[in-house]
C-alpha cells in the first residue's frame, strides 16, 4: 500500500497548457515546515545528524497526516 502523502499541497492550472500541476505533497510540505522549525532549534539541529533531523520530519509529517484522517470528536 503507497504511503499517505495528504494529496497534492498546492495544485495550480497552467493556463498556457491546460494541464493541473500538483505540485508537492501535503505530506513534503508539512515535513519542510517542521525541518525549517527543527534546524532554527540550534540544540536540536547540532545534535543530531542531517538524517536523523530529516526522518523526524517526515515522521512527524506522518503523525500530523494520520491525525488529519481521525474522525472528529462530537461535544
Amino acid at each position: 500500500m503507497p504511503k499517505n502523502d495528504g494529496g497534492p499541497a498546492f495544485p495550480a492550472l497552467n493556463p498556457t497548457t491546460n494541464l493541473l500541476h500538483d505540485g508537492m505533497s501535503l505530506r513534503d510540505w508539512f515535513a519542510g515546515q517542521i525541518l525549517a522549525s527543527m534546524i532554527a532549534n540550534t540544540a536540536l539541529s547540532s545534535k543530531y545528524t542531517e538524517q536523523l533531523v530529516a526522518a523526524g520530519a517526515y515522521f512527524l509529517a506522518d503523525a500530523m497526516l494520520a491525525e488529519r484522517e481521525k474522525e472528529p470528536e462530537h461535544e
